[in-house]
């Protein structure tokens, strides 16, 4: 069984980059692109869940510092040994939730590909917030299952339920975007980046 996030995450490690990472190149693309509109050359960025550092890469050039971090010390290893030459990036096999994490210390906090599997995402949703600075952006994106029927979708439900894999929501992309509204969040921006399943671009912005 594979139902535990880290055990999961860990095996996938040595395969994300060529299973997910080239079928979903242009997404991955696509997520930066929209992401730099919103970040500064002076911001000081945390990448919760950077896994093997596909977006980090794409981001870190444009940024001050950025700090990745990750559950899983398998896809965290990946990710460091490719920022290894970059001094202002900083990879951890850390927790949203670890105290080391400062409240209001990032001018901008990214969750790329991560919201479907938190159990508790109006509280990840808060913490994140939280470590934001006043008028601080938060960026996803996100697969929203529950906008329609995908093969994909299916084979998440089976693996969920059969213990094969750990939690993954099924939100439609409004909902998502409620969720987020609603933790305290104005939405900027928001954009479908893959026909199906539909993967929800937003960006928000901490309400004052």
């Amino acid at each position: 069984m594979l139902n535990q996030p880290k055990d999961f995450w860990n095996m996938r490690a040595q395969t994300y980059d060529r299973t997910s990472g080239q079928t979903y190149a242009d997404t991955y693309d696509k997520t930066a692109e929209l992401s730099l509109r919103y970040l500064k050359p002076s911001n000081r960025v945390l990448e919760f869940a950077c896994g093997t550092g596909l977006l980090t890469l794409r981001i870190a050039p444009h940024v001050a510092r950025l700090r990745g971090i990750d559950i899983s010390p398998k896809m965290a290893e990946v990710a460091r040994e490719k920022a290894r030459d970059l001094a202002h990036v900083e990879i951890t096999n850390t927790d949203l939730f670890d105290p080391c994490l400062e409240p209001g210390s990032f001018d901008a906090v990214c969750a790329y590909n991560v919201l479907l599997y938190l159990p508790d995402l109006p509280a990840a949703l808060a913490r994140i917030r939280a470590l934001l600075k006043p008028g601080g952006v938060f960026l996803s994106a996100t697969d929203c299952l529950g906008s329609r029927p995908s093969a994909m979708g299916l084979k998440k439900l089976v693996n969920s339920r059969t213990g094969k894999m750990p939690f993954v929501a099924f939100f439609s992309q409004r909902g998502l975007e409620r969720k987020i509204a609603r933790s305290g969040f104005d939405v900027l921006e928001r954009e479908n980046l893959y026909p199906n399943p539909p993967n929800l671009f937003v960006a928000a912005r901490v309400k004052p």
